[in-house]
């Protein structure tokens, strides 16, 4: 493998981590003339970028159910997934095609395999199958961040933190090493709400890029640490970059509550998350407490 192609897939790989996925797809694209390995490494990448601009039909398009490449069949598994809401019941046919992946041992020597895997066993909250996978790649950063979102997952944030301990020793600087660093010192809040905060900014600066998903992190973060107005100078941002983003507008709701912003814009915010994302967790969290307020007043009423 040629070291142009090693830098290739290295930037294209952290643009993905930090939500560049136009970018990502760009700088994929450059590489031609590809076969074997590389090849289906170029094709995980472009279709894992495409599940975070949500185009989860392309990715059923361009991988067949029948795909003889593992790790493409488990990004189909993940699209089919998220192209259902990302509800709290993953179907069992989903689930059934991981585990079928997962019994032959062969599979799991592919480190991007066992990643895209363990995203789905922890989807559908079966983290100890996802832990056994992930610990058989230590070394691979999509393995460690995994692990990490597994463990926070399970209210382990002290397995996290040891993790994460361990992977300075060999990838401080590496961007995946950072965002999942920052995710726990959001996890354990705080005066880790502070150094979360800066991880964010460190890595949009040092990118040059500026990203829905990193704009939202530093809005959660100048949230909790009651900076609101700025959270919502980000969030606008984050909005104009995609006027439905899910997670920008259930964040939008929030930040509202503490800005003064007006009942009807509370309103709008709430009725484009609902027709973005009808299933997404806020909304079926909104749901379930309308509904028992609803039953209460039913209740006083008789």
């Amino acid at each position: 493998m040629s070291d142009l192609i090693v830098d290739d897939f290295y930037t294209a790989r952290n643009l993905l981590y930090l939500g560049a996925f136009p970018q990502a797809l760009a700088s994929l694209a450059q590489l031609t003339h590809l076969s074997g390995a590389l090849d289906v490494e170029k094709q995980s990448l472009q279709c894992r970028a495409y599940l975070g601009q949500h185009n989860y039909s392309l990715i059923l398009d361009q991988i067949p159910s029948n795909s003889p490449t593992p790790v493409l069949l488990a990004i189909r598994q993940l699209a089919l997934l998220k192209q259902q809401g990302d509800s709290d019941n993953v179907p069992a046919s989903i689930v059934g095609v991981i585990d079928e992946l997962i019994a032959d041992s062969n599979n799991l020597l592919d480190s991007a395999f066992v990643a895209v895997a363990a995203q789905v066993l922890v989807s559908a909250r079966k983290y100890d199958d996802a832990l056994k996978i992930l610990v058989l790649h230590p070394k691979s950063l999509e393995c460690v961040a995994m692990t990490v979102v597994a463990y926070l997952a399970i209210n382990r944030v002290d397995l996290a933190q040891k993790l994460i301990a361990r992977v300075r020793s060999w990838a401080e600087d590496a961007p995946l090493a950072q965002l999942a660093e920052a995710w726990t010192n959001l996890y354990v809040g705080g005066s880790k709400y502070n150094e979360a905060l800066y991880i964010f900014e460190e890595l949009a600066q040092a990118s040059s890029v500026s990203t829905v998903r990193l704009l939202n992190a530093r809005a959660v973060c100048k949230m909790h640490l009651a900076e609101y107005d700025a959270a919502a100078e980000l969030l606008q941002e984050a909005l104009a970059m995609a006027s439905n983003d899910p997670d920008t507008l259930a964040n939008l709701v929030v930040c509202s509550n503490h800005t003064g912003e007006s009942l009807e814009a509370k309103a709008r915010y709430m009725s484009q998350l609902r027709h973005a994302a009808p299933d997404h967790p806020f909304v079926r969290d909104a749901d379930a407490k309308e509904a028992e307020f609803d039953r209460f007043a039913a209740q006083l009423a008789q």
